[in-house]
C-alpha cells in the first residue's frame, strides 16, 4: 500500500494529514475567541456563555468515539470528510446566526465533528511503531500553529462583523474538504474495513468506554487524560487572575502568555519530540509529563516574580505538550489495528468532557479559597496522574521482561 500511495500521490500521506489538521484548526481558531463577544451581542449572560462553551465539549464527548469507531469500519478518509463537512456547516451557522439559539446550535453541530481523533488514527495507520510518537507530535504542532494563526485572522476580520470570520472559516474548511478529497489516500486496507461490524450497531459511547477500560493499561491512561486536561483547562482562568494580582497584566499581556504556551508546544512537538522518544519510551513520558506540570502549577503562585511565572508556565507547556504526543501514541500501540479509531475517539471524548468542569472549578476555588488554592489543587491532581503514570511504567516494564 505504501508503494501505491507514493506512485499516485506526490505528497506523503503523513504530510497531507498534518496539513489537513492545520487547516482545520485554523478555521476553528478563527471563531473560538469571538464566541464571548458574539454571545454578548445577543444579550447573553455569563450562564449562557458557560452553556455555549460547554455545549461543544458535551457533543464531542458523545460523537468522538462513535465517529472514531465508524472510521475503523468504513475507512479514515470518508469519516474525516464527513467531519470536515460538519465543521463547515457549523461555521456557516456561526456566520448566519441572528440569535443566541442559532449560535448555540452552531457549537452543538461543531462538536459532532471529530477530525483530531480520526487524524490520529490515520497517523497510527501510516507510521511504524518507532515513528508513531513523532507523528503524533507533528499533529500536535499543527494544532498549535492553527490555534495561533486562526485567532489572528479572526481578530482582523471581526472589524467587518462576526459574519466575516465565520465566512472565512467556511471557505477555509471547504477548501480543506477538497484538499482531503484529492490528496489524502485511504490508510485502511480493504481487509481491515468492516471488522467487528456488530460493535458499531450497539453499545454507543458507553460500549466504547467499557471496551477501552477493559483493555490492559488503557483505563489508567484515560484516567490520566481526564486529570491532566481537568487541571490544564483551568489555566485560561487562573493564570490571568494571577497575572492581574501579581503584575497588573491585562488582556494583551496574557495573550502573549498563551501565544508563548503555543510556541513552546510547537517547537517541542514539531521538532524535538521525535528525537526524544527514540531515547525514552512513551511510558516514561507519561510519568514525566504530569510531574513537570505539577511542579509548574505548584511554583507559579508562590512568589510574585515574572521569572518564576515564566519558568512555571514553560514547565506546564512542556508537560502538556509531551503528553499530547505520547498518550495517543501509547494508546494506539496497545490497541488492535481494527479498533484504533474508536479507542482514540474515546480518548478525545474524555479530554473534551474534562474541559467543562476545569475552568469552573478553577474560578470557584480562586474566588472562595484565595489566590494560591486553585494552583495547589491542580498540582495535587497532577500528582495523582503522576502516580498512575508510575503504575503504567512498572506494568510496561513487567510486560517487557516476560
Amino acid at each position: 500500500m505504501k508503494a501505491i500511495n507514493q506512485t499516485r500521490f506526490r505528497l506523503s500521506p503523513t504530510l497531507v494529514v498534518i496539513l489537513t489538521i492545520f487547516i482545520d484548526i485554523t478555521g476553528f481558531g478563527i471563531v473560538i475567541p469571538l464566541l464571548p463577544f458574539y454571545a454578548t451581542s445577543f444579550q447573553a449572560g455569563s450562564a449562557a456563555l458557560g452553556i455555549l462553551v460547554a455545549s461543544f465539549a458535551i457533543t464531542q464527548f458523545a460523537f468522538a468515539p462513535l465517529l472514531g469507531r465508524l472510521s475503523d469500519r468504513v475507512g479514515r478518509k470518508p469519516v474525516l470528510m464527513i467531519s470536515i463537512a460538519t465543521s463547515a456547516a457549523s461555521f456557516m451557522l456561526f456566520a448566519l446566526a441572528n440569535s443566541f439559539l442559532i449560535l448555540l446550535f452552531s457549537r452543538l453541530v461543531a462538536g459532532m465533528a471529530t477530525e483530531t481523533a480520526v487524524a490520529q488514527a490515520y497517523m497510527a495507520d501510516v507510521t511504524q511503531e518507532e515513528d508513531r510518537a513523532a507523528g503524533m507530535g507533528r499533529l500536535g504542532a499543527a494544532l498549535g500553529v492553527g490555534f495561533i494563526i486562526g485567532p489572528a485572522i479572526g481578530g482582523v476580520l471581526s472589524v467587518y462583523g462576526f459574519w466575516a470570520p465565520g465566512a472565512a472559516a467556511v471557505i477555509l474548511t471547504l477548501l480543506n474538504l477538497l484538499f482531503v478529497f484529492f490528496f489524502l489516500p485511504e490508510s485502511l486496507d480493504r481487509g481491515r474495513k468492516g471488522l467487528r461490524r456488530e460493535s458499531y450497531v450497539t453499545g454507543g459511547y458507553f460500549g466504547g468506554l467499557r471496551s477501552a477500560l477493559a483493555t490492559p493499561l488503557i483505563g489508567a491512561t484515560l484516567t490520566i487524560v481526564f486529570i491532566i486536561i481537568l487541571a490544564f483547562s483551568a489555566i485560561p482562568v487562573i493564570a490571568p487572575l494571577l497575572g492581574v494580582s501579581f503584575f497588573g497584566w491585562g488582556a494583551v499581556e496574557m495573550s502573549y502568555v498563551f501565544m508563548y504556551i503555543g510556541l513552546v508546544q510547537i517547537v517541542l512537538q514539531g521538532f524535538l519530540f521525535g528525537k526524544l522518544v527514540r531515547k525514552f519510551s512513551e511510558d516514561k513520558f507519561i510519568v514525566f509529563g504530569p510531574l513537570l506540570m505539577s511542579v509548574g502549577m505548584f511554583t507559579m503562585p508562590m512568589v510574585p516574580s515574572i521569572l518564576i511565572f515564566l519558568v512555571s508556565i514553560t514547565m506546564i507547556a512542556l508537560g502538556i505538550g509531551i503528553l499530547d504526543a505520547a498518550i495517543p501514541s501509547f494508546i494506539s500501540k496497545r490497541t488492535l489495528k481494527s479498533e484504533q479509531g474508536g479507542m482514540l475517539g474515546v480518548s478525545q471524548s474524555v479530554s473534551s468532557i474534562a474541559r467543562v468542569p476545569g475552568p469552573l472549578i478553577g474560578g470557584f476555588v480562586f474566588e472562595f479559597a484565595g489566590l494560591v488554592a486553585p494552583f495547589l489543587l491542580s498540582s495535587a491532581l497532577l500528582i495523582v496522574a503522576f502516580t498512575l503514570g508510575c503504575r503504567i511504567f512498572h506494568a510496561c516494564r513487567r510486560q517487557a521482561s516476560l
